[in-house]
């Protein structure tokens, strides 16, 4: 009899490119966050840094761009790898076991090479290009392969993110194993949540700083708040199916207690004694303590510190973008 065979484990590119260079990954990780800085020194070299909108900004602002951009690969290649190492742990704990098939073939575009070298290339054509028209063709390939190596990182965590609530999204609409429709289906659950909620924070860790230090002020301050609304509403949108799961366990209990309910007064209308009254006490509890824990049950994947977590990060989004357009025409 055949078997069939198990999805492949979830490694993105720049996990796989990471281990296939010779020695530690920290060094090359370290590298690839110095390809900013080595990309400002050949600016200098070539004599271009004038024609980049990011040069034409304050000293400060300048160097904190680059400094961003490097925290931003650490963060994205680090990234993409804790969300893939996330989602393999569920396969073996409780959560693995709600859903039907492996866990892994809902995440399977994760291990996808060709889309992010595909983001990555076109990103690095378009800055290439730009680069050609208006400085000449050495600025051009510098600026062009330069992107191409950042791309790779930045595209990876993108592609990753994107595959991560694309995966929650299908296991929304995935059928549940008959036997989880359980008490514990809400704590089953909230591990995905919380794999959603690290995407989401190291996205706006990555991109956030990149876009308050590279941008000019309302346009930087437009551009933000579309990733705050963008990055939100994708982590809602795709935790949105496994809410609607939840809330079908929570009425599924609640009526189950009612009917138990029905079931335990039932003697006790028709006779109207004490004594029918005592005889279904038991079941009486039962219905009790079904219908306390239905209404206990959490209607997100989540838990309360996590929507506060995402609050405070929302919020402290919004205060640096104002913060900058208030003091940046005071030049501090």
């Amino acid at each position: 009899m055949a078997h069939e065979l198990s999805p492949p484990p979830l490694r993105p590119l720049t996990e796989r490119l990471l281990a296939a260079l010779p020695g530690p990954a920290a060094l090359w990780i370290a590298l690839w966050a110095l390809v900013p800085w080595a990309n400002a020194g050949a600016n200098l070299l070539f004599d271009t840094e004038r024609t980049s909108a990011v040069w034409e900004q304050s000293d400060a602002l300048i160097v904190l761009n680059y400094a961003a951009l490097s925290v931003g690969v650490v963060v994205t290649l680090w990234g993409a790898r804790r969300i893939a190492h996330r989602l393999e742990a569920l396969r073996t704990a409780a959560t693995g076991d709600v859903f039907v098939g492996d866990l892994r073939e809902h995440f399977r575009e994760l291990n996808s090479a060709r889309g992010p070298l595909a983001l990555a290339l076109a990103a690095s054509v378009a800055f290439g290009g730009a680069a050609l028209v208006g400085e000449g063709l050495g600025p051009a390939l510098l600026r062009g392969a330069t992107w191409l190596v950042l791309g790779i990182a930045l595209w990876t965590f993108v592609w990753a993110y994107a595959s991560l609530q694309l995966g929650l999204y299908r296991l929304g609409r995935a059928a549940l194993r008959p036997d989880s429709r359980s008490p514990d289906l809400g704590l089953q659950l909230r591990p995905l949540g919380g794999v959603a909620f690290v995407g989401l924070w190291m996205l706006l860790v990555w991109l956030v700083p990149v876009l308050l230090t590279a941008l000019e002020d309302v346009v930087g301050v437009v551009i933000g708040g579309i990733v705050i609304v963008a990055a939100l509403a994708t982590f809602f949108l795709s935790l949105l199916g496994l809410h609607r799961q939840l809330v079908k366990a929570k009425t599924a209990e609640l009526e189950l207690a009612r009917e138990l309910y029905a079931q335990a007064y039932e003697p006790v209308r028709t006779e109207r004694t004490l004594d029918a009254l005592e005889r279904q006490r038991g079941l009486l509890g039962a219905a009790d303590s079904l219908q306390k824990h239905a209404r206990e049950l959490h209607d997100w994947p989540i838990d309360e510190g996590t929507f506060a977590r995402v609050l405070t990060i929302t919020t402290s989004v919004v205060a640096m973008a104002v913060a900058r357009v208030i003091l940046d025409p005071l030049g501090l």
